[in-house]
């Protein structure tokens, strides 16, 4: 690969960086919108161009500084590799900046945003959420759930289909300690000789989840994990 080659790639990749993760971090606050591709794309690209823009401000006044560490755009511009091969190491350390300071601008931004929009959105399915993303370390997820014809459930969760349509999901309540209450009854039934109950995601009513950690033969239930 030339280095005019590699040039051109380092800045293509420094201009997509911060647009690419802001879309990224924009999805976790607010829903996915349904647009065309060259909506999408000149998104991207805008948002890109203007913490690129900034990073390359910032860079331009430290090279006011400290001229020898930066390379110096309008030549590289003019010249192209002629310049590029010389201070090649500068070349490298100046894209390095630009893209860690591209992607802080564009942190920095969402989490501005973040600050007036509470909650999270997760892609996918929101069991995902409850049973792997905010289980802690070390721990079991336990659920009590009510299907439509006021049957109630406990067990730990275990296999789970990932389909984002609910009526597509499927999941396996295990043992130990399997139990069910049918609709009228006074107590509970226990299962010890059943190792799953498999439940239809529409069926379900409402469901509850708790995380187990089982030490020395003893159950404590710990607070769930949220990512900030």
């Amino acid at each position: 690969m030339g280095l005019e080659t590699l040039g051109a790639l380092l800045a293509f990749l420094a201009f997509v960086a911060p647009g690419l993760a802001f879309e990224l971090l924009r999805e976790r606050r607010r829903p996915s919108i349904e647009e065309t591709a060259f909506r999408e794309a000149s998104r991207v690209a805008l948002t890109s161009l203007l913490f690129s823009g900034l990073a390359f401000a910032v860079l331009a006044m430290i090279r006011i500084v400290s001229k020898s560490w930066f390379v110096d755009p309008e030549q590289w511009l003019r010249k192209g590799a002629d310049y590029a091969s010389e201070p090649l190491s500068a070349v490298v350390l100046s894209v390095a900046l630009l893209v860690v300071l591209s992607l802080t601008f564009a942190a920095v931004a969402d989490f501005a945003f973040r600050r007036q929009a509470p909650g999270r959105i997760v892609a996918g399915s929101i069991w995902f959420a409850a049973f792997r993303k905010h289980r802690p370390d070390g721990t079991s997820p336990w659920v009590h759930l009510q299907l439509e014809d006021e049957t109630q459930i406990w067990g730990y969760a275990g296999d789970y289909t990932p389909e984002q349509e609910l009526a597509n999901r499927e999941l396996l309540i295990e043992g130990p300690r399997l139990q069910y209450r049918r609709k009228n009854d006074s107590s509970n039934t226990m299962l010890p000789n059943w190792s799953f109950i498999a439940v239809r995601g529409s069926s379900i009513s409402w469901m509850k989840v708790q995380y187990v950690k089982e030490e020395d033969g003893r159950s404590t239930f710990v607070p769930a994990r949220y990512d900030k």
